[in-house]
């Protein structure tokens, strides 16, 4: 058995967009691998009940797919030289191909002069298409060869510039998006017609199961000042008349069609952030919204592994029930809530972490995390989860991997914090280990025992690794994740008592070698606590957040987040709260050697947070370092270029090997 080492994740199979055929036989999903050209190739993987094969090339690069038939898969590539060519020189363009699950070449569907983000069938030939649509620059649809190529000359020379008049202005692994929206088209042969307004930015929408109406989320014409609430509007697909569901905008969380009313869960205007949305049955003819039920948890919400990326379908209503992911306590299970009774039961009981799922009829499959494993798809047979892939079987058979140890303690305000410990490779009891403490980021999110790169990778380099789900993570209720106003106080102690919790119950930890680190939260708690405390040796801080007040008008969400995390009402008025919070304002107190990790292209805890505090330590005399991730964002440890990943771990390691292993 070998130990498992940083760049071990490229042997890793992650899966994503699970589909079941229409009468649900056959299962089809994305199956992406890091390759050696610093990069992600991305295939088809296909079961007709004798396990998993690839159907397209294993070496290709799958945008999307659907089924479009019971035999036959529509999915988008670039596969032509000359149309990546056209990319490359500014054109969008997106190219379709069918194939056969029984054999056979993919063949080419049509293409579209745009960039279609996700596409979904009305009959045989006829689409609903979701585009980006840049209202800055000019359509390259229906133009002569002679104007296409003045556009394009225009386009070069913008590149030198940037307009801004509205906010947001740019989003994390967007770039920026003033005047991008997404819109709403139906595609047919004849090409893109286009039924929301230019202007109109769609987050989320569904189709009537009669395939006549659209209901979507979003701002029909948003104001220089994107809002956080939004309506249900209702499309006919006929007529193209719209109107809204709700008799006023909500902060909709999730919903969906069930015959001709609509399932919605949301929250009031003015809540806090973090607040979940109760389950409403909403009939868009009246607008009239008869709560069905509550529910104090997250939907949707995965459980923190960096060990997957992409998603799937998290929530579905299949006949008088809707289908959905939530998290409880640290597992993430489907839950199903009746529709006519608003009773709600946990169909899975997993014992680890559902990422998504899809169901057809009877049948049921999902994308599984069990607890110390990669992913896998299961299905749900009699009451049971039974595996039917085995994308990573042969690394867990050949590489040692360390157990979480899961325990409980009660902190010092009567609150029981869950939280592991996971024992060096080859732990010998009686020798001392170096131990980190790993922070999560969030705050709303959660650790679970869902397998951890990064963990594993310290325990087979000898440490001990320390983590937990602090107050304001997710997983146990609005009151539990509210720490708005509170940064760095509760949240702080119970990280520091529960790191008093570890060293009590393991004896191996060395106290005098301790670390810690963590990434966005977890990087502004890192900064947090080398500001309060000096019981750590080394710590690496992440994407982090070290001054309040810029991040609110910088961060992509921040002029919203800043305001409602520091729980203030005016940013101007209340400053000194915000510095309060700040980590930059207790950089005198740091002694701690500190590596500050970030990417530039983070545009949701932007570079500029680390500059500062770096300058500060650097200034302070503190032993600093900073490495900056070209073209990278806030996604680098789970979805990044491969070598940057494992540039990243290995700065991550050996800056505690310095400090933690005299």
């Amino acid at each position: 058995m070998k130990n498992i080492q940083i760049s071990d994740f490229k042997h890793y199979r992650f899966i994503d967009s699970l589909k079941l055929s229409p009468n649900g036989k056959n299962t089809a999903l994305l199956g992406r691998k890091a390759n050696d050209d610093n990069d992600y190739d991305i295939a088809i993987f296909i079961d007709k009940g004798q396990g998993f094969k690839p159907l397209t090339n294993s070496k290709g690069k799958i945008a999307q797919f659907i089924w479009k038939d019971n035999d036959t898969i529509l999915f988008s590539e670039v596969r032509d030289k000359k149309d990546k060519e056209k990319i490359e020189k500014g054109h969008e363009l997106t190219c379709f191909y069918t194939i056969n699950i029984h054999g056979g070449e993919a063949e080419l569907a049509f293409k579209v002069d745009a960039t279609v983000t996700k596409l979904e069938q009305l009959t045989a030939d006829k689409y609903i298409a979701t585009t980006i649509y840049n209202n800055a620059r000019p359509s390259l649809q229906g133009k002569t060869e002679a104007e296409i190529q003045e556009i394009l000359k225009e386009q070069e020379k913008a590149k030198s510039y940037q307009v801004i008049d509205e906010l947001p202005y740019w989003f994390n692994g967007k770039g920026f998006t003033n005047k991008k929206r997404t819109r709403l088209n139906i595609l047919t042969s004849t090409g893109l017609k286009p039924i929301t307004h230019e202007l109109a930015n769609v987050s989320d929408y569904k189709l009537s199961p009669c395939k006549k109406y659209l209901a979507y989320t979003g701002d029909p014409a948003p104001a220089e000042i994107h809002s956080m609430e939004t309506n249900i509007y209702i499309l006919d697909l006929e007529t193209l008349e719209e109107k809204k569901a709700l008799q006023e905008p909500k902060r909709v969380r999730a919903f969906d069609y069930w015959n001709s009313k609509l399932l919605v869960s949301f929250s009031e205007p003015g809540q806090p952030l973090h607040t979940h949305g109760h389950f409403y049955i909403v009939d868009p003819a009246t607008k009239e919204a008869v709560k069905l039920a509550e529910h104090d948890s997250t939907i949707g919400q995965p459980g923190n592994s960096d060990s997957k990326f992409g998603g799937g379908i998290t929530s579905k209503v299949e006949g008088d029930y809707y289908y959905f992911t939530s998290i409880s306590g640290y597992k993430t299970d489907i839950l199903a809530l009746d529709l006519n009774t608003g009773a709600i039961q946990n169909t899975t009981n997993s014992g680890g972490n559902i990422d998504f799922f899809d169901i057809q009829g009877a049948r049921t499959v999902m994308g599984f995390m069990q607890p110390g494993k990669l992913m896998e798809v299961y299905e749900s047979i009699g009451g049971n989860l039974t595996k039917i892939s085995a994308f990573n079987d042969e690394f867990h058979k050949t590489h040692m991997y360390s157990t979480p140890e899961y325990f409980t303690f009660e902190n010092t305000d009567g609150v029981e914090i869950d939280g592991w410990v996971i024992k060096p490779v080859n732990y010998e009891p009686g020798k001392k280990y170096p131990a980190v403490l790993q922070i999560h980021g969030g705050p709303k999110t959660a650790y679970t025992e869902s397998y951890f790169h990064e963990m594993q990778v310290f325990a087979s380099n000898g440490y001990f690794v320390m983590y937990s789900n602090p107050r304001g993570s997710d997983g146990k209720g609005n009151q539990f994740a509210d720490i708005r106003g509170k940064y760095g106080t509760i949240d702080y102690d119970d990280l520091m008592q529960f790191v008093d919790a570890c060293q009590a119950r393991y004896p191996g930890i060395d106290d005098d070698n301790m670390g810690v680190l963590g990434g966005s939260y977890g990087g502004f708690m890192t900064n947090w606590i080398v500001g309060h405390t000096h019981r750590f040796n080394a710590a690496v801080s992440m994407r982090s957040i070290s001054n309040w007040m810029p991040f609110t008008f910088i961060s992509d969400i921040g002029y919203y987040f800043g305001k409602d995390q520091m729980g203030v009402d005016d940013v101007w008025e209340e400053a000194e709260k915000l510095w309060w919070h700040s980590p930059l304002k207790y950089a005198k107190n740091v002694k701690t050697p500190t590596l500050l990790l970030h990417s530039d292209a983070d545009y949701r805890c932007w570079v500029p947070e680390a500059y500062q505090f770096y300058t500060a330590l650097k200034l302070l005399g503190v032993d600093t370092r900073l490495v900056v991730f070209h073209g990278e964002n806030h996604e680098l440890s789970r979805s990044g270029k491969p070598e940057l990943r494992i540039k990243r771990l290995t700065e991550i390691i050996q800056w505690m090997d310095r400090y933690l292993k005299p």
